[in-house]
């Protein structure tokens, strides 16, 4: 069996759900990205990885929540720099939040992790959701790990973003190269596609970061710019064996 996962990020539903933002309307886009996912085979799960809205309000997590209900997909919503924890809460249910959650499905562990601080773009784990983590990969030694959250692991080329990324990546790292069974790592809030290979003691990570559902930053790029691809998400082909396969689609 291999498990079908679809990364959805960087949404930015807006309060006002005719808003744009940096030239595209959001709430368009996200739409026509589901529409996109119900015409093909629906995946076995969503993993949503931050800044789900722009100002956090409950009304724009009501519109996310009955969105993707609509799509009767299993989903986890994790936490970006945009992202009210309460309301998400309050909104999304707690159950279906990724805020340092593990979670087993279709021969995989799925490791999600809160990288937000309430106030701040660049993004912390800190010391105890680190030891969290360690404790976590250390429970399930035998199945193939994917490991989910906002802000990137890894530089990507953009300096400026590169300064608004995870803070504490290199205590990030300590951890995640000790447990060979780690082979994937996925984030959002760099809004472009990039992908790396880590290479550890235990072996070699792939760190994936995902296109916005709405705007797009310009890749290597010194100062903030705007690209003119169109939105995008990501489909990734999780195999029981730990063989990982995956693709950016992206919008017509």
């Amino acid at each position: 069996m291999t498990l079908q996962v679809v990364q959805l990020t960087d949404i930015h539903l807006c309060d006002d759900p005719n808003q744009v933002l940096l030239g595209v309307n959001p709430e368009q886009t996200f739409d026509r990205v589901l529409l996109n996912l119900q015409q093909q085979p629906l995946p076995d799960l969503l993993l949503l990885t931050g800044d789900l809205t722009h100002e956090g309000t409950k009304s724009a997590y009501r519109r996310l929540r009955q969105k993707i209900s609509a799509l009767g997909v299993p989903a986890y919503y994790l936490a970006g720099n945009h992202d009210q924890t309460e309301e998400m809460i309050e909104v999304l249910g707690r159950e279906n939040l990724g805020l340092n959650r593990s979670v087993i499905l279709g021969g995989w562990h799925f490791v999600l992790l809160n990288s937000a601080v309430p106030g701040r773009v660049e993004g912390h784990l800190g010391s105890r959701t680190l030891h969290w983590l360690d404790k976590t990969l250390k429970e399930y030694p035998d199945y193939p790990t994917l490991v989910a959250l906002h802000h990137p692991v890894l530089p990507i080329g953009c300096p400026w973003l590169d300064r608004l990324g995870l803070e504490d990546r290199e205590d990030f790292w300590l951890i995640c190269g000790n447990f060979p069974q780690v082979k994937g790592v996925i984030t959002g809030h760099a809004h472009q596609e990039h992908e790396v290979f880590r290479f550890t003691r235990k072996g070699m990570i792939r760190c994936m970061v995902t296109p916005s559902t709405c705007a797009q930053f310009k890749g290597n790029s010194a100062e903030f710019a705007i690209d003119n691809l169109p939105p995008g998400f990501r489909r990734l082909s999780l195999e029981k064996k730990g063989k990982l396969t995956t693709r950016v689609q992206r919008l017509d």
